[in-house]
């Protein structure tokens, strides 16, 4: 009986004495600018807006936009179960234990996933620089590693096409404008 007790507490979202920052409410970042827990479905009207919140998140320029293709859909596919349990319930109050434990379990599953894509986690790391053997802590945040991946991935890209469109034997595809720009007397 306790345990049915505690575990409706969890799933309703009354209980956040779990949670590691006890002071934040569900939805609003920690002190690092963490969304600890970014969807608390409880009635379908504001599960409606928190999925909206995330989509536009997901986003270019938006607090999950690194988050990967296969998670994108995982998410996507789980917040469709949530709303459509949300939908027949009507509210958490209203479904039966199995019904919660489905919610509850999906919920759990997309507030991790969307708190490892979320750009502000930071990331902290020992390492030591070359030519020395003392570590050296540095931090950065998810979005700030993906950024650097990115526009290094981008860059080598340039890189390539540039050496293949000014080598020797120009490859198709290159525009003739990129081709050889100082002929260099030839």
């Amino acid at each position: 009986m306790l345990r049915n007790m505690l575990f409706v507490l969890l799933c309703c979202g009354q209980m956040q004495a779990l949670s590691a920052n006890e002071d934040v409410a569900p939805g609003q970042p920690d002190k690092y600018g963490v969304i600890q827990k970014p969807v608390l479905a409880d009635t379908p009207e504001k599960f409606v807006e928190q999925t909206q919140r995330i989509h536009e998140d997901m986003q270019v320029g938006g607090r999950y936009e690194y988050i990967t293709p296969s998670d994108r859909r995982t998410v996507d596919r789980l917040l469709e179960q949530m709303e459509s349990l949300l939908q027949h319930a009507g509210s958490v109050d209203a479904m039966n234990q199995t019904a919660r434990i489905e919610l509850f379990n999906d919920q759990e599953q997309v507030n991790g996933i969307l708190k490892h894509n979320d750009s502000n986690r930071l990331i902290c790391e020992s390492r030591a620089p070359i030519g020395s053997n003392i570590l050296k802590t540095t931090c950065h945040t998810h979005g700030q590693i993906e950024a650097t991946a990115r526009n290094t991935k981008e860059g080598l890209m340039e890189f390539d096409h540039s050496r293949l469109c000014n080598g020797p034997n120009p490859e198709n595809g290159c525009s003739p404008n990129l081709n050889r720009p100082n002929n260099r007397g030839h």
